[in-house]
């Protein structure tokens, strides 16, 4: 019986240890789960930090554009304006040099008729010689010329004009 006795001991302990879990450390666990879910959230937390980012980085990219799209309105504007006031100075200038061109060509007229009246009085009344008179021809001649040269000016200058308009 004791025999007996024994094997039942020795297949109850055998049983015994066997029929045993394993105790896992309740504390170790929770400890993992919650680094775990610490390491999630934290990955999470860094990707809407990073979509954040790039959305901030692409409204900056628009705006930036805009702002370059701007000022290249800005410059064609200001350049326009510019080639405008170019123009108009240019009118002015013209017409400035079409009444220029008259002014000269009355102030010549008038010399020139000053002169002929001149001429006529002194041929008249016989007080010039044939050196003189050749002077005084080749004077009237002279200012004839310019006369030509000026209408040839008024000429362009109304040309010009004409062009610019």
């Amino acid at each position: 019986m004791k025999i007996k006795f024994l094997i039942l001991v020795g297949l109850f302990s055998l049983q015994a240890t066997l029929a045993q879990e394993t105790v896992i450390d309740s504390v170790k666990v929770k400890q993992e789960k919650l680094l775990l879910e610490q390491q999630k959230a934290e990955k999470e937390r860094i990707k809407a930090e990073e979509k954040i980012i790039k959305e901030q980085q692409k409204t900056e990219k628009e705006r930036q554009k805009a702002l370059k799209e701007a000022e290249k309105a800005q410059k064609k504007a200001e350049k326009e304006l510019k080639q405008a006031q170019k123009a108009i100075a240019q009118r002015e200038k013209a017409k400035k040099n079409i009444e220029k061109a008259k002014s000269k060509m009355e102030d010549n007229k008038k010399d020139l008729e000053k002169d002929k009246e001149k001429f006529e009085k002194l041929r008249r009344k016989g007080k010039l010689n044939t050196e003189e008179e050749l002077k005084w021809r080749e004077k009237i001649l002279k200012k004839e010329n310019k006369a030509l040269e000026l209408q040839l000016d008024l000429e362009k200058a109304q040309n010009k004009l004409d062009k610019l308009d």
